[in-house]
């Protein structure tokens, strides 16, 4: 007679493959942006287009190369609790390289953190998107990396095609990112907070979704069982 295991599920390794190719990533990014070889006159008007572009390629792999690695792999059984680890190891990465970007640039503390923030809300937006996707079928996974794309190229080439107001073109992250990092000491202003504060009300919403998805999924299939 076999007994049922009371014991819960076993914790999650650390997703080493994750953090190799994030690192490799930011390393490749380091190199093209900034190079090998320290600038003959080191100075923030230097260093800073060079951090630019340092974060958006960094944006570009949070926001395309993790969720399309992701997006390929076979069906996750613990959708949740992989795509929380995922998010806290590479917010844990952002930290190590936005922070010390301050040493070389020009950005005051409150423009770092606003930085800081806007790649935590949408890596968690990101998180809460594979959380809802990864268990479910081709069709399903297809979609999700659309939307990704779309939320990166759209709004910027609509405010361009169409004249529009550049506050369309900052829903892009690769824009909005562009945008902060460029404008160097200046004064934040107050809707640059309120965008933050937005982004991580819609990442809230898609875990919100995700989870009560795989709630439902786990009591229907306890209901066959």
């Amino acid at each position: 007679m076999s007994i049922a295991s009371d014991d819960p599920s076993p914790a999650l390794p650390v997703p080493r493959g994750l953090v190799f190719a994030a690192s490799g990533w930011i390393a490749a990014s380091w190199i093209i942006a900034i190079g090998v070889q320290p600038p003959l006159q080191p100075s923030s008007a230097v260093y800073t287009p060079a951090a630019r572009m340092l974060l958006a390629s960094m944006v570009i792999g949070g926001l395309v190369a993790w969720p399309l690695f992701r997006l390929s792999a076979t069906r996750n059984r613990r959708p949740i609790a992989s795509a929380m680890l995922d998010l806290a190891t590479l917010v844990a990465l952002l930290q190590i390289v936005v922070w010390p970007l301050r040493l070389v640039t020009s950005w005051p503390a409150d423009r770092t953190l606003l930085l800081d923030l806007h790649g935590v809300a949408w890596l968690a937006t990101i998180a809460g998107l594979l959380a809802s996707t990864v268990a479910r079928d081709g069709g399903a996974r297809v979609w999700a990396m659309i939307l990704i794309v779309l939320w990166l190229l759209l709004p910027p080439a609509l405010a361009i095609t169409l004249g529009l107001s550049g506050d369309l073109a900052k829903m892009s992250p690769l824009f909005e990112v562009w945008t902060i990092a460029s404008d160097g000491p200046a004064e934040i202003a107050p809707g640059d907070w309120r965008r933050v504060a937005i982004e991580f009300a819609v990442a809230a919403a898609i875990w919100c979704v995700a989870i009560g998805t795989a709630t439902g999924g786990e009591e229907s299939a306890d209901s066959v069982a």
